[in-house]
């Protein structure tokens, strides 16, 4: 098209999972909102740990070593996530780092975001990393 203009709309997307409160959020605690950081939100939550066999699949079969109970306000810090047995209505499970040292993995049911798949944090890789 010889001399008329192009005009266009160019929208900016903002991507929410519905993990991240709102700015200047904090949690019952008085903590402040910090990404790869998540609450249980459940009494008696089991990080657990196994064989070979609960890496490749966890769940409360397969990872038979409760390294913990973790309650409402216990903070984790996930390094990786795998599907494994649904919990709920949730099939992911979170490795992470816990209370007391503790890693081990944690059904993603329990954490306080509601999406199945945690945002921002890679799939394991068999076996997973350590810290």
């Amino acid at each position: 098209m010889r001399g008329g203009r192009i005009v266009g709309t160019v929208a900016l997307l903002t991507v929410v999972t519905g993990c991240e409160p709102g700015s200047g959020s904090t949690y019952d605690d008085g903590s402040s909102y910090e990404p790869g950081r998540y609450s249980v939100r459940e009494s008696g939550v089991a990080m657990r740990s196994g064989s070979t066999a609960c890496a490749e699949n966890p769940g409360t079969g397969n990872c038979g070593d409760v390294l913990i109970g973790l309650e409402p306000g216990d903070w984790v810090y996930p390094l990786c996530q795998r599907e494994g047995q649904v919990v709920g209505r949730n099939s992911w499970w979170v490795y992470a780092d816990g209370p007391g040292g503790n890693t081990g993995w944690v059904a993603s049911w329990f954490l306080d975001c509601p999406t199945n798949l945690l945002p921002g944090i890679d799939q394991c890789t068999s076996p997973p990393p350590r810290n």
